[in-house]
């Protein structure tokens, strides 16, 4: 599994005119399916009154990447494949684009919706700016207090960060963020530190270090 992935920076709105019509790009970071769609709504009840809201989203990398597009009603490959293809072009994920046509009496023609959507995406990443994110999970450690500051030195030793540090009768619960990449590593490095004494209470994935 690879450690890291591209996505967009911010989310942004940007409006760019057309010939006649105008066009706008609303781009936001979206981690989920789930995310993506409410996004989707959203700016199409902001601009129920426009032509078309097409959109393009991608979520996730390699096999298991979820790629999903709509023209909302324009000629079929005209607006959500060029809105698709300049997401993946860019090398981008976990990424939601809306273009939005307002009418403005003139058609553009088949090759011309193609470069207006393709266009008016491009025009919504350059602003949204692009940012690295990393693969990590949630691990929670319990230890007995004498190991306590083995297990806070050896965290940020394998990139990992301190959530929380709970303290109990029994022990303390260290709560952290690690690179997937270095959990088994990490794991393996607190079992021999503390000589088999820390207990590992499992791991949940995050989509990354930023959310």
């Amino acid at each position: 599994m690879t450690d890291s992935f591209m996505t967009v920076a911010r989310n942004v709105r940007v409006k760019i005119p057309v010939g006649a019509c105008r066009f706008i790009a609303s781009v936001a970071r979206t981690d989920t399916e789930e995310e993506a769609k409410a996004f989707i709504a959203e700016v199409a009840k902001e601009f129920h009154d426009a032509t078309h809201n097409a959109y393009a989203y991608k979520i996730g990398l390699g096999d298991l990447a979820l790629t999903r597009q709509s023209d909302a009603a324009e000629p079929a490959g005209t607006a959500g494949p060029p809105i698709l293809q300049t997401i993946e072009h860019a090398g981008l994920t976990n990424v939601t684009i809306v273009g939005t046509r307002y009418f403005g009496g003139v058609k553009l023609g088949i090759g011309g919706l193609i470069r207006a959507y393709r266009a008016c995406a491009e025009a919504g990443l350059k602003e949204a700016g692009r940012k690295k994110e990393i693969f990590t999970t949630k691990l929670q450690i319990r230890v007995p207090y004498d190991w306590l500051g083995s297990v806070l030195k050896d965290i940020p030793s394998f990139r990992g960060e301190i959530v929380d540090v709970e303290y109990e009768a029994e022990g303390v619960n260290v709560i952290s963020t690690v690179p997937v990449s270095s959990l088994k590593a990490l794991q393996r490095q607190i079992t021999e530190n503390t000589r088999g004494k820390a207990e590992f209470l499992g791991h949940t994935n995050n989509d990354s270090s930023g959310r």
